[in-house]
This record gives C-alpha cells, structure tokens and sequence, in this order.
C-alpha cells in the first residue's frame, strides 16, 4: 500500500481489474480518510470486523447494552475492487454517523443518509443503497 494519503492515489495503485480482500491492519488508513474527507473527523473509531456476510457487503451495527463494542461496522471478506471496498465503507460509515453525531433512533437510508452524496461524489466515489 503506497504512503500516500490520497484515497485517488490508493484507488489508482489497486486498480479496479481486480478482486480486493481487505486486511484488517489496512482499514484504518482508508477509515481515517474517509473520516477526514468526509466526516470532518467527527467519528471516533469504531469496531470493524472483517468476515463473510450472505446478502450484504457491509453492516452497521448498534447495541446500546454492549459492554465493549457498542458501534459496530462488519465488511464482506471480499470486493470486486478496491473502488467497492472504499464505497461500502464509506456506506457504513455514514450510518454510524447518523447515530453518533446525528442522533438519529434508526440509521436508514433516508434525506439525511443521501445528504452525503454530494461529498462522497466530490471524492469520486457513488453512495447508494445497493450496490453489485
């Protein structure tokens, strides 16, 4: 992975010809971007787990009774690029932003969630509800 902290510049070294399986000491790199494109820095680091999910590729969680891992975000163990990847995360990530910061009882795919279009639109990257 270059050192670079451009999210063009990490999307142009994977390329999108191939399949990309994210590692989970690589995720905190594009998260930091992510939240500091996007977000403004306002999110603070939530759990992310890497595993295998049948219809979906990514999954926000809340649970206000956990003990130690009350924000979750859970990532499919494989994309069809790297582009996908950073998309699906930043899905997510909007999501846990509409609980933390916005305070919203239920994260859904509603006028605030696409309120984010424009910004991840700014950085070359789709927000939509599906994707595949």
């Amino acid at each position: 992975m270059p050192r670079t902290k451009s999210l063009a510049t990490l999307i142009q070294h994977y390329g999108c010809e191939r399949v990309f399986e994210p590692k989970t000491n690589k995720i905190p790199i594009v998260y930091n971007i992510l939240n500091r494109e996007i977000f403004n820095n306002r999110l603070k680091k939530p759990y992310i787990s890497i595993r295998r999910i049948h219809g979906a590729l990514g999954l926000f969680e809340f649970n206000p009774y956990a003990t130690k891992h009350c924000y979750k975000i859970t990532l499919h163990n494989k994309f069809k690029n790297f582009q996908e990847f950073v998309e699906i995360l930043g899905h997510e990530m909007v999501h846990y932003y509409q609980k933390l910061v916005m305070k919203q009882n239920s994260a859904k795919h509603n006028k605030e969630f696409y309120s984010f279009k424009k910004k991840f639109k700014k950085i070359g990257l789709e927000l939509k509800r599906i994707y595949r």
